[in-house]
């Protein structure tokens, strides 16, 4: 008996078999068992997502004549008849080889005649875009106004080639890519249903090269039954389709965000000289810093990598900002067309992980910008650990004693009289470090949009910094009542802790009125003086 690929005997013959799709199988099936089927769909999608496959279930189903949850039953006359290949009333056709008006006429006339099984003739016409202007245009009436007895149902992988008099025509159905977990457990299925040993991280990775296609991943579990009889494991899985293991993958994402230059070219070597695709090499590492970003930014994602992988992963996003990830992340995906075309895809391929390893080769403002803050942050780290940070200025020039006394004296006219009220003795000025934190704490709460947190803040210049203890004395009532609210609080610790990357930075606040201004007595004295009232004291 010749031998059946997977995709062939495991196509889904009922609903239940088709994974990945189920916002248009629970529309079918509903139409199905209220009776309300239209005349003419289009069923869109990337390759092997299952629309073939699901245009002949319904094909099979709304002849069905005991339909089970919307699906054939496979038992009854219709289904039994239907089951033939040479049945009349459902007829499959190729618009990628019968393109041509002629075809479409031929269809027109054969629409007229009456199902001979079941209740209805259904025309599946595959990869839809194929037909040309004229046949489309002689398909319009047709599909627009069919017999009663007449389905159309259309499918394509490239629906914008549809001109726009064809989709108005037709329920619209997109097929989605599916997802790796489903695709893991149809593989599990059909292994377990063979009595096949495996490893669950082959099937992993076979679902991976799949890239959401059924029909895809079965083609490549096929290559690897064959390649490995008596089981699977992940190195076979490596071996079949030249993949590369994640240490491979993280060591090259790693050497290329730190701009290791030297390993990226050394390990790029290693994955070449074992035979490997670079395409595919390509494709493995634009998916990699994908599921870094995503971990980066969702770090609870955990993007099919085992637990001691995904802390790795995890580690070295938190090393790198989004836009060093991203940038790298576009130039991958850019190559692989580079790589298709050129005639020296190595040359090509090392120049491209070369040109993402320095990011200094960039010359856009983002570029700049994001040099610009690294540095920004290395600076700040230094100076918050007690590192002295200042710009080199030029010493100023001293100047004589009897050049500054000529100077006054062209404006001197009198001696100065002395002051009504003793000055007020000068308040100790918080040391620099104490600004700077306090700058980068209001900076983060003006950019999260605490407007409120960072005005009344912004109005207090009273405040100390001891180790890592940031101390607000605060003596207006209005800041006093704000930040009795405790989230308040809360909100600008997080935003000390964020803004100097130190999670040992703790925000205090003391309510004190030491710092209020208290008249003493002679000044008592001094405004009777002047002003002839009597001075209540309304503190007693």
């Amino acid at each position: 008996m010749a031998h059946v690929s997977l995709y062939r005997k495991y196509r889904p013959s009922t609903w239940d078999k088709v994974i990945g799709q189920n916002h248009i199988v629970t529309t079918l099936i509903n139409q199905i068992k209220t009776d309300t089927v239209g005349h003419a769909y289009l069923f869109t999608g990337t390759r092997g997502t299952g629309k073939t496959s699901s245009a002949k279930i319904f094909a099979r189903a709304v002849n069905c004549l005991t339909p089970v949850n919307g699906s054939p039953c496979g038992k009854c006359a219709a289904c039994q008849g239907l089951a033939n290949n040479n049945n009349v009333d459902i007829i499959e056709m190729d618009a990628a080889s019968n393109n041509g008006v002629d075809e479409i006429r031929d269809l027109k006339e054969s629409v007229h005649f009456q199902p001979s099984i079941g209740k209805y003739r259904v025309f599946i016409i595959d990869e839809v875009h194929m037909l040309s202007i004229s046949a489309f245009n002689a398909l319009l009436k047709t599909l627009e106004e069919p017999p009663k007895h007449v389905i159309f149902i259309l499918a394509t992988t490239e629906v914008h080639k549809l001109p726009q008099t064809i989709l108005s025509r037709c329920m619209r159905f997109d097929f989605r890519l599916v997802s790796q977990e489903e695709l893991v457990a149809l593989l599990k299925n059909i292994f377990d249903e063979e009595n096949y040993p495996y490893e669950v991280e082959a099937l992993e990775q076979l679902a991976i090269h799949g890239q959401g296609s059924v029909r895809d991943t079965l083609s490549l579990a096929d290559m690897c039954l064959s390649y490995s009889p008596s089981g699977l494991k992940y190195q076979d899985v490596l071996e079949v389709l030249g993949a590369s293991d994640f240490d491979t993958l993280f060591t090259l994402a790693k050497a290329i965000l730190e701009s290791d230059t030297a390993t990226v070219i050394q390990k790029t070597e290693e994955v070449y000289a074992k035979g490997k695709g670079l395409t595919t090499l390509n494709r493995e590492l634009a998916e990699f810093f994908r599921n870094l970003i995503t971990i980066k930014n969702i770090p609870t994602w955990k993007c099919g990598f085992t637990t001691d992988e995904h802390k790795e992963v995890l580690a070295l996003g938190s090393e790198h900002d989004n836009y060093q990830i991203a940038r790298v992340m576009d130039i991958l995906a850019t190559s692989e067309q580079n790589l298709r075309y050129t005639t020296q895809p190595r040359i090509v391929f090392e120049a491209l992980l070369v040109k993402a390893s320095e990011l200094k080769t960039e010359a856009s403002n983002e570029a700049l910008s994001a040099r610009v803050n690294e540095l920004e942050k290395m600076v700040r780290k230094a100076a918050l650990n007690g590192m002295p940070v200042a710009y080199t200025q030029s010493a100023p020039q001293p100047v004589s004693k009897a050049k500054i006394e000529a100077a006054l004296s062209k404006f001197a006219t009198k001696e100065k009289e002395a002051p009504v009220f003793e000055e007020a003795p000068k308040k100790a000025e918080p040391d620099e470090r104490a600004k700077m934190v306090v700058g980068l704490l209001l900076t983060a709460l003006r950019e999260a949009d605490y407007t409120m947190l960072y005005s009344a803040l912004s109005r207090q210049s009273n405040y100390s910094l001891q180790d890592k203890v940031l101390s607000f004395n605060i003596n207006d009532n209005a800041t006093k009542a704000l930040f009795e609210n405790a989230d308040n609080l809360a909100i600008c610790e997080k935003a000390l802790k964020a803004s100097t990357d130190d999670e040992e930075y703790t925000f205090k606040l003391e309510n004190s009125s030491s710092g209020a201004r208290k008249v003493n007595e002679e000044q008592h004295k001094k405004l009777v003086e002047v002003f002839g009232t009597k001075y209540v004291d309304r503190n007693k």
